[in-house]
């Protein structure tokens, strides 16, 4: 196996944490702390929203990937046009879980 080969399955590795692997931990961690559910949640939402516009703007290469998953492509780590990616998904997706994140945690205040 080369170099970038290994590179490539990495990267693809992150796209997929991005996509699923957030989703799983967040689970994880409120099979652990039961009582604060939505407050584990509102804190994933945040992150993994902060991590999505990060990673955009920052034209991380994993993001990118996550995008073409999203979009039923074939992951390609070493082609990458960043003009493919919607700009309404770009900057919507952060935006809606960031509001569902704070949503979460004010319920979790409020409670």
């Amino acid at each position: 196996m080369s170099k970038r080969d290994l590179t490539a399955r990495k990267i693809i590795a992150l796209a997929y944490m991005h996509r699923y692997g957030w989703i799983v931990v967040a689970f994880g961690c409120i099979a652990v702390f039961n009582k604060k559910a939505l407050c584990i949640m509102g804190i994933a939402f945040i992150l993994f929203s902060v991590w999505s516009f990060v990673g955009y703007k920052c034209k991380w290469r994993h993001i990118y990937c996550s995008y073409q998953n999203a979009y039923h492509q074939e992951m390609t780590p070493y082609t990458i046009r960043w003009h493919k990616i919607k700009k309404s998904d770009a900057y919507g997706m952060p935006i809606i879980f960031t509001i569902l994140g704070i949503a979460l945690l004010l319920v979790e205040i409020i409670n």
